[in-house]
């Protein structure tokens, strides 16, 4: 009976070993095949660059670890009461997770993969629970941010000759979005009487944390949002794309709230970012290819890159 038990021990480990060799080669191959084609003209891009413009892309590049490890803070304080762990293990999770949610639409399977990343099958509805209520609070901000500079910029974009009625809309959706994450159980009760979406428990856990809890966890959504801003504005100055008011200056968080809910899978994320950047910024620059470069080099940096990093995360990872 023992050498069965060792041969299927064998076994498991290496079929979690070939399972994590293959997202990680698959996760290196979706970056190579995204940035091959357009690599030359990428690169030619930077030659209008100086010393100044290339600082600018440092500083961008170093405020990548505290943007991803606001992330990282906030999930280890949403899951805490379920599982405490470090903080650099909780980061460590969140690049791995990153690595896998690659190969998920919108990147969605950052979620569960920072779960299983943790084998804590006592609590799993629970830690997906909180980590799609963390995920959610940064839906929240963005769409709000979003929501603020299409508010602003209204005589720049299409709600200008139907103003009252985007305004109506966006206030409907805001109010959903905050009931959604602060009253659950309403929405619960409600979500009960859906057939195939009355067995979902882990929705359940959207209650488990207090209202004062949530709104630390929305703080650090809208402190990541910041530096996200502040990371795309370095970007955008680095690459001579004039964002020099605040009508300019608006047209980030409006980039930020079309790109991030438009439906996309690995082989189109980078073009869909490009073409939204096209649209968004065309009205402040005509370089087509500094406006791609700009958003590329966004994407780079803080998917690209931390998705790299989290390979070696992978051996946690059990099936």
């Amino acid at each position: 009976m023992l050498p069965v038990l060792n041969s299927h021990k064998k076994s498991y480990k290496y079929i979690n070993l070939l399972a994590r060799i293959i997202i990680g080669i698959l996760a290196l191959i979706y970056i190579y095949f995204r940035l091959k084609d357009d690599v030359d003209t990428h690169l030619a891009s930077f030659s209008v660059l100086t010393t100044k413009n290339y600082i600018l892309l440092i500083i961008t590049l170093l405020l990548m670890p505290v943007n991803w490890g606001i992330e990282a803070y906030k999930w280890k304080f949403v899951i805490r009461k379920f599982k405490n762990i470090p903080f650099i293990k909780a980061l460590k999770h969140v690049f791995a997770g990153i690595t896998i949610g690659l190969t998920t639409p919108n990147r969605i399977g950052e979620i569960p993969a920072r779960v299983y990343l943790l084998d804590n099958k006592t609590h799993l509805t629970g830690l997906i629970g909180v980590t799609f209520l963390a995920s959610f609070s940064q839906i929240i901000i963005t769409f709000l941010g979003g929501f603020t500079a299409i508010f602003l910029l209204k005589e720049k974009t299409i709600i200008k000759d139907h103003f009252i009625l985007w305004t109506i809309i966006g206030s409907i959706i805001t109010v959903l979005l905050f009931l959604v994450y602060f009253y659950s159980k309403i929405v619960l009760t409600f979500i009960q009487k859906i057939p195939f979406l009355n067995k979902k428990k882990w929705l359940e856990k959207f209650s488990f944390l207090s209202a004062q809890e949530k709104s630390t966890v929305l703080f650090f959504s809208l402190v990541r949002y910041f530096v996200f801003v502040i990371q795309f504005y370095l970007v955008l100055t680095a690459f001579h794309i004039p964002i020099n008011n605040v009508a300019t200056f608006n047209l980030i968080p409006l980039f930020f709230v079309i790109s991030s809910f438009i439906p996309t899978f690995v082989i189109s994320e980078i073009a869909v970012r490009g073409s939204v950047a096209l649209v968004v910024f065309s009205s402040v620059s005509t370089d087509s290819l500094l406006i791609i470069s700009a958003a590329v080099s966004l994407w780079i940096i803080n998917v690209a890159l931390p998705s790299i990093i989290g390979i070696s995360g992978l051996k946690q990872l059990k099936f």
